[in-house]
Parts: C-alpha cells; structure tokens; sequence
C-alpha cells in the first residue's frame, strides 16, 4: 500500500499508514512510500527506479520539499531493475502516469515523440538552470523542448596507473593534451617494458560511449537531431583500422589475451593489473582507483584538445520528466527545481543519482567529499568549462545497437572481421535498428 507520512513522521521518516485508496493507494511500483500531508487535496506522485538504498536517500530530498509545500500531498515509488520501465510504460498506456518521473536516456525521444512528455520550458520561471552546463541542459531537448532536466552527471573518461608507469620506467602521457598517436605510442611502450605482463591500452572499440567519442571528435556522431544514422561506412572504418594498427604494436590486447570477470571495478583488467589504463564513467572513480591500489589519474580522452572538435560530453545519468497530463505541472516542476539546485537535497540523495548537474552544488559539497570523490567532481567541472557537443536523445533503437556493436568490436579483436567488414556492419546494424542513412 502507498503510505502517507504526518508532518511529525516526514521530520523523522517514518511510516504512517493512512489507509490510502483506489490507484493512489496501491504499489504500482516495486516499493512506495510518501513524503506531505495535504488537506487540501493537491497530489504529487514520483517515481524512479533504484533499490532500497536509493529510496531511503531519495525519500529524505523529497521530505525537504514536501516541508517547504505542507498543502501538497507528494506520494512516491520506486522500482529496481528493467521492471521499471515496463511497469512505467503500464502506467502510461493506463492512464494514470506519475506526475513526475526518472526517465532514462534511452527513453526520453520516445515518450517525447509520443506527446506524452510536458515541455518544462512551459514553466521555465519556476525552474533555475543557471549553474547547470549549457550541453546538459541541451541533452534534454527534443525538437526544441525541454523535455528531460538531467537529474545526475557522468562522463566517459580515462585513467592510467601511474604506479605502473613508473615501475616500467615510461614516462606517463598528458591527459590534457594527448593524441591517439601519442596513446598507442605510449602504450605500446609500456606493453613492451612489461614484458607483455601489463598492456598499456585497453581500447574497448565496441563501447557505444568510446565509438561515440571518437566519432564527435570527427564532427559526427553516433545519431542526428532528427534521429537519422549520424556516419557512413568510410567514416567509421579508420576507428576499426585504428584499433587493428594498435594491436599489432601491441598497444591493447587481442581478443582473448587477458582474462577478466566482469565490469565491475574489482573484476576490470586495470585492477587486476593486465593493463595500464581504461576507459570508466567518471563518477565511479573512487571505486576504480581503490580497486587499482590508488595509484589511478584520471583525464580527457586522446586527441580531445587536437581534433576537428570535442568528443566527450557530460551525460546524464538519468532525466527528471513530467506527464503532459499532470494536475500539478507547477508544483512538479518545483520539485525538479529543487532537486536539481537545492544543496541540502543533494546532500540528502548522497550522489546516489551521480554526480549532481548543478555545478554550484558540486563545489559547495565537494568540501565534504573523500579526495577521490573530489577528483571525479572537479573532473566534472572541467569538463562543465569546456565547449562540448550537446548529447543527442538516443533514438529508439539505439540499445539494439549498442549490443550489435559489441558483437562486431569482438568480431574484430578476435580477427574474424576485417575494419573494412566491421565499418560496413556497423552502418548496416545502425540502419536495422533506428534508420536510414
């Protein structure tokens, strides 16, 4: 049952049943609770996707702005796993959609095209996106609405084990100013001073976030405005042709030479000490670098200050979005807002939605944080300094994608496809899953 808190049980986050009814008073979601008491009969529903964990730090954000807002009863759910988009999409085709809810970005074209989706810009004074970076606030855009507020913040970025390069005696490259010239000289030289015990590199070529990178450093990307395929097959074929030339300098490993259990920071090869640098989303800097022994730098991808323009981009980690149909578009709106600039919510959801957008936010709790948790925040606002591509809604489809270009990355690793084979593959699976070029 959905559950309704007294003003005294938000102070304290306790439960107190009130015997809510009919769909307000059913858990359309995994796990419900609710943060206000109302009189006056205004309701907000939120919902999102997460664990436990999650619900307890996203509950106590929402408790603060329900303290703010005692007449607007703020009920909330939330659901772990894949369930939750389809248990969102019932929502939807029921009906009876949260008023506001984290959609993820695979999704936000989606609900948008389908005109299910509020223009936030609608109610643009209530919502303050000042200290938010301009290509984030543009991620959310779709056909010039705002659509999605980004609710967190990752990049893709790299690291090196400086430890590894000073065992080696290799002098470690600049993270600001290296190209991909310099990143498979480097890494060849320390895959040869090892010993061919730690490979310098570890390319992933199949990693939707490393191919896009690499492709906006071109002046393309991975898919247009429109939602048409971004790139050709001759565009594509110097990344795979690239990846092949690496390898036979011995730069990264072959398919097959090294041995890892899984994606996690503790199973990754930089931890396990097979190589020397890797590619990891920025927020999970900490849990990497401990893993690695602590010795871990984190930095720009090469050829970021060389070529023809910016690959990396600030991604967000999640959308905060708004039903077209709510009863209460301002007061949801108000919520985002408070979410997104409020340093005591951000406190309270403790980065559990990645590092926050608002970049004063960022500075004001990055006082507070361990050193490696400053690193990927300052990491963050550099790159909130830079001029960057703004990330492009991903097109329905692009999932399918994603796994199709893993399937052809390894076809290439293992040497059972040519580049000119995986550049022709690539567009074909771009093609089958979202458009025509």
């Amino acid at each position: 049952m959905t559950t309704h808190l007294s003003r005294r049980a938000l102070l304290g986050l306790g439960v107190v049943s009130i015997g809510g009814v009919g769909v307000a008073g059913c858990s359309r979601f995994g796990g419900s609770s609710a943060g206000g008491a109302s009189s006056a009969g205004e309701a907000l529903n939120v919902v999102w996707k997460g664990d436990a964990t999650r619900a307890e730090q996203m509950r106590a954000a929402v408790a603060l702005f329900a303290e703010q807002h005692p007449d607007l009863d703020i009920s909330t759910e939330y659901q772990s796993g894949s369930e939750y988009l389809q248990k969102l999409a019932v929502r939807f085709a029921s009906s009876s959609p949260p008023d506001v809810m984290r959609m993820e970005r695979e999704s936000l074209r989606e609900y948008a095209d389908r005109g299910v989706l509020l223009d936030v810009n609608e109610h643009s004074d209530l919502l303050n996106t000042d200290a938010l970076p301009e290509s984030l606030l543009n991620s959310g855009l779709v056909g010039g609405k705002l659509y999605g507020v980004a609710g967190g913040v990752t990049s893709t970025s790299i690291v090196i084990d400086r430890a590894a390069f000073t065992e080696f005696g290799v002098e470690p490259p600049d993270l600001t100013a290296w190209n991909w010239e310099d990143y498979g000289r480097v890494c060849a030289q320390l895959s040869e001073a090892s010993g061919g015990a730690v490979y310098g590199g570890d390319l992933p070529i199949g990693a939707l976030q490393t191919f896009g990178t690499w492709l906006r450093q071109q002046g393309l990307d991975l898919w247009t405005e429109d939602g048409e395929v971004g790139f050709t097959e001759q565009d594509v074929l110097p990344w795979y042709e690239l990846w092949v030339e690496f390898e036979a300098m011995g730069a990264v490993p072959a398919g097959g030479a090294i041995d890892t259990l899984g994606a996690a920071a503790d199973q990754s090869a930089i931890a396990q000490g097979l190589t020397a640098s890797a590619m990891i989303p920025s927020n999970s800097f900490a849990s990497f670098n401990t893993a690695a022994g602590g010795d871990l730098e984190m930095g720009y991808f090469p050829g970021e200050s060389t070529s023809t323009a910016r690959g990396m981009q600030l991604i967000p980690a999640l959308f905060w979005s708004i039903s077209a149909a709510s009863a209460v578009p301002e007061d949801a709106v108000a919520l985002i807002d408070f979410l997104t600039n409020d340093v005591a919510a951000n406190e309270a959801m403790a980065g559990t939605n990645g590092i926050p957008p608002n970049q004063d936010v960022v500075t004001a709790l990055a006082q507070d944080l361990s050193a490696d948790e400053q690193v990927a925040y300052e990491h963050i606002l550099s790159l909130g300094e830079l001029d960057l591509v703004d990330p492009i809604p991903a097109p329905i489809g692009a999932q399918d994608f994603s796994d199709q270009l893993t399937t052809i990355a390894d076809e290439v690793r293992f040497a059972r496809m040519t580049p000119a084979e995986a550049a022709s593959a690539v567009v074909a699976a771009a093609q089958e899953s979202w458009g025509d070029v």
